[in-house]
């Protein structure tokens, strides 16, 4: 994956915002993350996973009522991208360059829809699929559409999935893609699990959701810390805390599976393989709760109302933290 440092972009709150340099800062951004692109390619990657939202627009979510100048419509909007399109050729042409895989996390408008997706190429540069985010943080809700999918891609040397943001913090979305063969879970996002500046070892979600599953969970984030690869028992196998704009890389054998080597476990058992274990070992037929819509412990939350589709309680909540030049002062 790529480690790069997020580009300022233009901040509505801030007296100094220019909605004339919007497009030109996502435009450089976006090549900047190409570059780590390429140099993955050079470096001889088979798969490249880029971070979440690599067009850096996804604050410009919050501002519900701004228009872009340049079409008349919500300036977010605006910005998000046909697939295919001129991005997505460019990013095709890399993938066909090095023959790799890329997944390219951008915001991506169908349908009249807007989607944070993740779009997936061959080694050819053709688009093998994309997901869909399906559970979005609660702001994210306010223009964005949820996918419904949780797609699993087979490449020439693993199956890999897909888990956007908010997607690894529910465990059963992990469980799906396991279940459905994923060897490895890339999870493109904006919120690093561990400690500030500190390795994945410290980041117990990542590490619990590669052993819960005997699968390489992959984080990649906007930063300087908090991407690499953890394996199906928890060990970092690779990073790069504190280095800016690099390409963390690690060669991979996914024929290897999680093994016990007690003898004793695999005359206990029947096997020493864990996964097989535990996935032959599972009980469905109980985890009903699971898909309850209205599970009991939400009795507790009935009076809690979320801002998703309340255009009133959003432009509220902006208001609020208005942290620009307006901040403290009475509108």
């Amino acid at each position: 994956m790529i480690q790069a440092t997020a580009l300022p972009n233009q901040d509505l709150f801030m007296v100094d915002y220019d909605p004339l340099k919007v497009r030109s800062g996502v435009s450089v951004h976006i090549d900047k993350l190409l570059g780590l692109f390429e140099k993955a390619g050079t470096m001889g990657a088979d798969l490249v996973c880029g971070p979440e939202d690599m067009q850096n627009i996804g604050s410009y979510g919050l501002y519900v009522d701004v228009k872009d100048t340049e079409t008349g419509k919500i300036l977010f909007n605006s910005l998000a991208v046909k697939v295919p399109g001129e991005l997505t050729d460019r990013i095709s042409a890399i993938a066909r360059k090095y023959k790799m895989y890329i997944i390219a996390p951008i915001y991506e408008e169908e349908g009249g829809k807007i989607y944070n997706s993740a779009v997936v190429f061959d080694r050819e540069g053709r688009i093998m699929g994309k997901h869909h985010k399906t559970l979005l943080p609660i702001m994210e809700t306010w223009l964005v559409s949820t996918g419904d999918m949780y797609e699993v891609y087979q490449t020439d040397f693993c199956n890999i999935a897909i888990a956007t943001c908010w997607e690894i913090s529910y465990p059963e979305i992990s469980t799906i893609y396991a279940l459905n063969g994923a060897d490895i879970i890339f999870n493109p996002t904006m919120a690093p699990d561990n400690k500030p500046g500190k390795s994945l070892n410290t980041a117990p979600m990542f590490i619990t959701r590669a052993k819960d599953n005997s699968v390489y969970i992959a984080p990649v984030v906007l930063g300087k810390d908090g991407n690499g690869i953890i394996d199906f028992d928890g060990n970092v196998v690779a990073e790069a805390p504190g280095k800016e704009n690099t390409v963390i890389i690690a060669e991979i054998d996914f024929s290897k599976e999680r093994i016990n080597e007690s003898e004793w476990w695999k005359a206990i058992n029947g096997t020493d393989n864990i996964k097989a274990m535990h996935l032959k070992s599972r009980r469905p037929e109980t985890y009903r709760m699971l898909t309850e819509p209205n599970p009991p412990v939400l009795e507790k939350y009935k009076d809690i109302h979320l801002t998703t589709g309340d255009k009133e309680a959003q432009l509220k909540a902006v208001k609020a933290v208005d942290y620009g030049p307006n901040a403290g002062k009475k509108k």
